[in-house]
C-alpha cells in the first residue's frame, strides 16, 4: 500500500518521473538489469559494513562472500540531507527521496525505475546504533566528532537522526542489455 501511494505521487499528471514498480515485481524483460544493481547494491553494502563492523560478522561473511559489482553498473549512497555534496542523487532518484525524506526506514520499501535504456534501484539505508556517532541530533554527537565533520564536510544536513529513521538510499543503474 505504501509503495502503491509512493508510486502514484510519483506517477501523478506532470511528473517527470520515470515508471516505477517493486523490484521483486520487475517486468520480465528487466529483471536481469534489476538483477545487476541489486548485486551492486549489495556488495557495496557488504565493502561499507566490513568498514564500519555492524551486525554479526559471520552473518555477513556468508551474505557478501562471492559478491562483486558487475561491469557497467553505476552505484552509490545518496540522501535528502546530504553530508557529501559528492552523493547527490541521480536526477531519477530526487522525488522519491524528497516523498521518503523523514520516514522511518521500515516503512520505506526498494523501488525500481525503467529508465528507458537502463534501470535504477534505490534501497533504503536505516539509521542503526552505530550511525547515531555522526548522525544524531547534534549535541548528541561527540565534540570531537562535531568538530571534524564540520572541517570536511561545512555544509553537513545529515544530524537529527533517531534510532530505525530512514538515512537515505543505495542507488544502482544498471543497462538493460548486459
Amino acid at each position: 500500500m505504501k509503495l502503491a501511494l509512493a508510486v502514484a505521487f510519483l506517477l501523478a499528471p506532470g511528473s517527470a518521473q520515470a515508471p516505477s514498480f517493486a523490484p521483486s515485481e520487475a517486468p520480465a524483460a528487466l529483471r536481469q538489469a534489476v538483477a545487476r544493481a541489486d548485486e551492486a547494491i549489495r556488495a557495496a553494502a557488504c565493502s561499507l559494513e566490513r568498514e564500519f563492523g555492524e551486525g554479526d560478522p559471520d552473518a555477513n561473511a556468508a551474505q557478501c562472500s562471492a559478491v562483486n559489482v558487475p561491469a557497467g553498473v553505476r552505484y552509490g549512497r545518496t540522501s535528502a540531507r546530504l553530508r557529501n555534496p559528492d552523493n547527490a542523487p541521480p536526477r531519477w532518484a530526487r522525488a522519491y527521496l524528497e516523498a521518503t525524506d523523514g520516514k522511518k526506514a521500515a516503512a520505506v520499501s526498494p523501488i525500481a525505475f525503467d529508465l528507458g535504456d537502463r534501470v535504477g534501484l534505490l534501497r533504503p539505508i536505516e539509521i542503526r546504533k552505530r550511525c547515531l556517532a555522526c548522525h544524531a541530533p547534534l549535541g548528541q554527537v561527540e565534540k570531537s566528532t562535531r568538530e571534524w565533520l564540520a572541517s570536511a564536510y561545512p555544509k553537513d544536513r545529515s544530524f537529527g537522526y533517531k534510532l530505525g529513521d530512514l538515512r537515505g538510499f543505495w542507488w544502482a543503474e544498471a543497462g538493460k542489455a548486459p
